[in-house]
């Protein structure tokens, strides 16, 4: 009875408390600048699309969709420039970014981009930016791709931890639970701090939880899968298999006929990117955008056989039938939130800054409880011994 008397009304006698305070602290201060850096990043890539186009070349032709230069014709001037080399991806224009974007390796396994002219195809190199610079801290912390996400995903780990921690510490008991609701303004600048930590912390809850779940999700995407399919059989959000063996042989069809085959494939569809249009291997998979260009939550995504242009997969991505499908699709949406408009782009750029306003409130706490006494301690030790060693 103790317990629960203390738990309801002043929960910081409890012993328990004490302790997930302590692993709330240190596990905050362990990720303390991992989450401001990955707060402040994740805040600028909500805009990531309309910061790219500020990067394109100047003069570019005004794009209009009626005269934009095929992908064939982008191909046929990339060859001419670029003899031997090979292009892995290429992205079409769209309004926000009104270009062609490509990845290309060259004869030598050197990996560069370029943009195409919308109109003209033609082709200019295009640098790494500093947007790039941010989508990789973000995304890999500038590691590695595959190790990079499993980083993160040990820090949205921790960063879950944290969390669940911290909605225990903010019951404060049953008076004084609606005041760490609010942050009054009216109280010292150390309270007024301590308040900030606990209202923003309780209001984004929610998003931040799941920014810690899709992190994880990011890092071990195969292993994430294999949860969630136990406990609700992915359909929609399955990738179809692949039949086998696929084509062999020397033979190809033509970029037009593998485009024209996945068009079939996807009616209401507009491509948005293509996989391996210099035709290497034996399939290529092209993205047809349902919804808005560059929509990535409702799209076709089409397998090509690059032998005979024959569909082998539609993967009707955003179809989703179970709600294994539903939780896996809102991984994309809800953790970088830009496919819902303006907007929903400007609540999770706000969103993202109040969680690096979170870890910053939460160190200037350890500062004010804990590291300004023993600093100031310090302080006064270190003038006291001087003093003596000045009268020796």
């Amino acid at each position: 009875m103790t317990f629960l008397r203390n738990l309801v009304h002043n929960p910081r006698k409890l012993f328990l408390r004490r302790a997930i305070f302590q692993i709330h602290l240190w596990a905050g201060m362990v990720v303390s600048l991992y989450v401001v850096v990955i707060a402040i990043t994740g805040s600028i890539l909500v805009f990531e699309d309309e910061l790219t186009s500020t990067t394109l070349p100047a003069h570019l032709s005004a794009y209009d969709p009626d005269r934009v230069a095929s992908i064939p014709q982008v191909m046929q001037a990339f060859q001419q420039a670029y003899p031997g080399a090979r292009v892995a991806e290429i992205d079409t224009p769209w309004p926000v970014i009104p270009a062609y974007r490509l990845r290309a390796v060259s004869t030598v396994n050197y990996e560069f981009n370029l943009v195409a002219d919308p109109v003209s195809a033609s082709l200019h190199e295009r640098p790494a930016t500093w947007v790039n610079w941010v989508h990789d801290l973000h995304l890999y912390l500038l590691l590695n791709s595959a190790y990079g996400a499993q980083v993160n995903g040990a820090g949205a780990v921790i960063l879950l931890l944290l969390c669940v921690t911290g909605l225990l510490l903010w019951w404060q008991g049953l008076k004084n639970w609606a005041r760490a609701l609010k942050i009054d303004l009216h109280r010292n600048w150390r309270r007024i701090n301590f308040d900030a930590h606990h209202a923003i912390g309780f209001w984004t809850l929610a998003i931040v939880a799941w920014w810690s779940v899709s992190g994880i999700y990011f890092g071990w995407y195969k292993q994430f899968s294999g949860v969630v399919n136990t406990i609700s059989r992915l359909q929609g959000m399955a990738p179809p298999p692949l039949p086998a063996p696929l084509s062999s042989g020397n033979q190809r069809a033509t970029l037009q006929q593998i485009l024209a085959s996945a068009q079939f494939a996807s009616p209401q569809g507009r491509l948005f990117g293509l996989s391996d249009p210099s035709l290497t291997g034996t399939l290529v998979y092209a993205q047809m955008d349902l919804r808005a260009p560059g929509d990535f939550s409702h799209r076709d995504i089409v397998a090509v056989d690059t032998t005979n242009a024959r569909v082998l997969t539609v993967w009707h991505y955003g179809q989703n039938h179970s709600a294994g499908d539903w939780f896996m699709w809102s991984m994309h949406p809800l953790h970088f939130g830009t496919v819902w408009g303006m907007g929903c782009k400007i609540i999770w750029f706000l969103l993202g800054l109040s969680l690096a306003i979170l870890s910053a409130t939460g160190v200037l706490m350890y500062w004010n409880r804990y590291l300004c006494h023993h600093v100031s301690k310090q302080t006064r030790g270190s003038i006291a011994q001087a003093t003596v060693e000045s009268f020796d």
